[in-house]
């Protein structure tokens, strides 16, 4: 590593016994001492660190990704959304996924990738004869199970070094660790589905590792640890008050003795000052009293907002009913939820299609087809915002009535709608635009979309 990038040891008081990151050691045999190291190398043991233990990481990585999965999907074949067969084929592919519990293990792979920055979906085929995990798939008759690994658990990953091969620089054979004990499964590319949706150059590491989410707000996860520890050890250390203790008339041998006696061992407050009548101690600045901690705790959060993509309110946690723009917060989160889906699609057709390349029990073709998401929101407006929905839609279609015919006003509410019979489906929904006013007079009527209408009058010109 050029020595230019090399982590720096930043702000710390004393030597740090655990090494770099986020940990906060009490170094020192209880001295006071400096917390996780700001700008150190991350590390994965960190990075589980972190999520295991570190409120605002673990909402980040675990979950979103719960989130992401949390609502499932529905599958429509392209040219029949709606349709019959697209039913049939949702249905059975879903009856599949629920088998082989592939909502438990995608949520599992979504907080492996966003923890480590990639992770894998192990295929678990039957196949006819002998066969090696490192060989080729081939011809498989089942797909048995699916299994999420972290990228913590695949010990090495042999890449294809045949610059002719597409895969040149691509993973060829996963090592993955089992139980302590057992040996390494060596699995080939073609029975794993890898999931790696962030990328980035780095020298020394391939793409397809990819990155965690966690690394781009590292620093500020890193020193908002350090403003809880120190949150606490102020309440250890101050809560009770900072006791000063006046010894009349005793020298520095006389204090020193009463310190060694043990005789204020029991005092709650970590630390105390002891002196003579001559001698005194003050807070400048401070007034005796901690520091406001939310003017310096709002900062990294608001960093990690920006860094993660979360709403600040969602990242804090709302409370319904007490935060303003709650709505707006859910609609904005929920956003980034659909993007991190689309993120994932591919893989999830990957495991799809390999379910219909063992065949479906319903008895289909083993045939791929074309076929896409159709995710289930997670964001849910009142019953008030409904209707207001409904009733705007219901306002467009009259509107829309004045040139357009029944039945095509039904299509546009519900495509799978028969027609109407004979000339009763080919009438204008609406009046026309103009009509008469008493006296000859006429005028024109111009609907919006919001309902309203704007009114033009016109006078009947007169012949000589």
């Amino acid at each position: 590593m050029s020595s230019k990038f090399k982590p720096r040891r930043i702000g710390l008081a004393t030597e740090h016994v655990r090494g770099t990151g986020i940990w906060i050691p009490g170094a020192g045999g209880g001295t006071s001492a400096g917390g996780g190291e700001y700008g150190a190398e991350i590390t994965d043991d960190a990075r589980t660190f972190a999520i295991t233990r570190e409120p605002v990481a673990h909402r980040v990585v675990f979950t979103v990704a719960h989130d992401i999965f949390d609502n499932w999907f529905e599958l429509e074949l392209e040219g029949d959304e709606i349709g019959e067969q697209s039913k049939v084929f949702d249905k059975a592919v879903q009856d599949e996924l629920n088998r082989l519990k592939a909502k438990r293990e995608l949520a599992l792979m979504a907080v492996y990738e966003r923890a480590y920055g990639y992770a894998i979906i192990l295929l678990g085929y039957e196949q006819a004869g002998d066969f090696d995990l490192s060989d080729p798939v081939g011809t498989p008759t089942a797909l048995r199970e699916i299994k999420a690994y972290a990228e913590t658990q695949i010990s090495k990953v042999d890449v294809e070094k045949d610059k002719n091969d597409p895969r040149y620089g691509l993973p060829k054979i996963y090592h993955i660790k089992r139980s302590s004990g057992v040996g390494a499964l060596k699995v080939h590319y073609s029975r794993v589905i890898h999931f790696a949706t962030r990328r980035k150059y780095e020298e020394n590491k391939h793409e397809w590792e990819g990155m965690s989410v966690l690394d781009p707000i590292w620093d500020d996860v890193v020193t908002l640890r350090n403003i809880r520890w120190s949150m606490g050890q102020t309440m250890f250390r101050y809560g009770a008050g900072f006791p000063k203790i006046t010894l009349s008339g005793a020298d520095k041998a006389k204090l020193e003795a009463y310190e060694q006696s043990g005789i204020f061992s029991n005092i709650s407050a970590r630390t105390y000052f002891l002196g003579n009548e001559t001698q005194d101690i003050e807070f400048i600045g401070t007034a005796g009293r901690a520091l406001d901690p939310l003017n310096y705790y709002l900062p990294p959060m608001e960093h990690i907002s920006a860094g993660s993509g979360i709403p600040l309110a969602i990242l804090r946690g709302v409370q319904a009913g007490a935060l303003t723009g709650s709505e707006v917060n859910q609609m904005e989160y929920y956003g980034l939820i659909s993007d991190e889906q689309t993120a994932y699609e591919p893989g999830i057709t990957e495991l799809i299609n390999a379910i219909l390349k063992v065949g479906l029990p319903n008895g289909e073709a083993k045939q791929k087809k074309n076929f896409k998401f159709n995710w289930l929101g997670g964001f849910e407006m009142d019953e008030q915002k409904k209707a207001e929905v409904k009733r705007t839609e219901a306002e467009t279609l009259q509107i829309q009535g004045q040139w357009h015919t029944l039945n095509e006003i039904r299509k546009m509410e519900d495509p799978t709608l028969p027609d109407l019979p004979g000339e009763e489906g080919t009438r204008l929904l609406g009046a026309p635009s103009f009509q008469p006013f008493e006296g000859g007079e006429k005028f024109h009527v111009e609907p919006h979309v919001d309902g309203s209408s704007t009114v033009t009058k016109f006078k009947r010109s007169r012949r000589r």
